[in-house]
This record gives structure tokens, sequence and C-alpha cells, in this order.
């Protein structure tokens, strides 16, 4: 996933909040006490850094599978399914519009964002899973297991076709 594709929404919300009201703040501070000139610039620059940081933090998504987990790797948020191989766990892909009693109903915790909705989400089902939906997707797959459930963007039996392959097809 490139980052033109996560959206500009989680973008301006970082702008704003990291860049743009500390701006104001101390453009006021130094329009009032111009001897805090220095201490501006400093923490401007601090606030670009951390803009810039954030940005590359929550644009950071990956999944990996193994012989018998799958991890996955979402901004802030991560997580780890075992025995994914199971008898008791299913794997499917379906389209977006027919998850039923899998769609994300409320953010419990996590980001949600239009084309960025990552972190744990109750269900309509009322059960908790984790949640990866990143960009403009079509297909979501979902893994359900005794312990877990989660949605990932697109395919990933066709996008990661085997054990031990690491996946960064999210950034």
């Amino acid at each position: 996933m490139y980052l033109s594709e996560i959206g500009w929404h989680l973008y301006a919300l970082l702008f704003i909040v990291c860049i743009l009201l500390p701006a104001l703040i101390l453009w006021a501070l130094v329009y009032f006490k111009p001897v805090w000139l220095r201490q501006s610039l400093w923490a401007f620059s601090l606030c670009s850094l951390c803009f810039l940081v954030l940005s590359l933090k929550l644009s950071d998504n990956s999944l990996l599978m193994t012989e018998s987990s799958l991890e996955l790797k979402a901004g802030l948020y991560q997580t780890k399914i075992d025995d994914i191989h199971s008898a008791q766990s299913k794997v499917s892909v379906v389209f977006c519009d027919e998850l039923g009693e899998f769609k994300p109903v409320v953010a419990v915790n996590a980001i949600n964002l239009p084309n960025y909705k990552v972190g744990w989400y109750r269900l309509a089902n009322q059960q908790t899973a984790f949640v990866m939906l990143i960009g403009d997707i079509d297909k979501v797959t979902v893994v359900s297991t005794k312990n877990a459930i989660a949605l990932i963007s697109g395919d990933i039996n066709r996008d990661n076709a085997g054990a031990g392959m690491q996946a960064k097809a999210f950034r």
C-alpha cells in the first residue's frame, strides 16, 4: 500500500495537530514576547520531526505469515494470530459490501478514518476483531480462529502465496 492510497484524512489530521496548531501558538507567543523566538524555533523543529516520525510510523504496515501464525502490524497496532491452519480456523475472502456479521461497527481501540481503519473494532456480531483495512479496497480477507478474528485489506491468499513470506504490500 503506497502512502497516497492511505488517504489524505490521516495526514491532514497529523499536519493540523503537529504543524499548524503549534505554529499558530508559537507565532502568538513570539508576537507578544519576541524574546521567545529561539525557543519557538526549536519547538517548531521538534513538532516537524514529530510529524515526520508519526507519518512514517502510521504508514508502516505489514503482515508475516509463518507455518502456524499470522503477525499483523498496522501503524501503532499489532497482533499475532496463532493456529491459523487448525481445523477450527477459517480464512475467507469476501467483497467489502458483503461482510455481514464481520462488518466493523464500533472502534474500540482504533483509528477510524476514511481509507484507514486500523486497530481493534467491535463487529456486527458483537465480537472484537483486529481490523487492518487500508486504502480503497474491494476485497477483504477474514481470518477467524477460535481465539481471534482479523480483517485484512485485499486477498492475502493470492497476494502472499506460501508460508514464511513477509508481505510489505500495505506500504
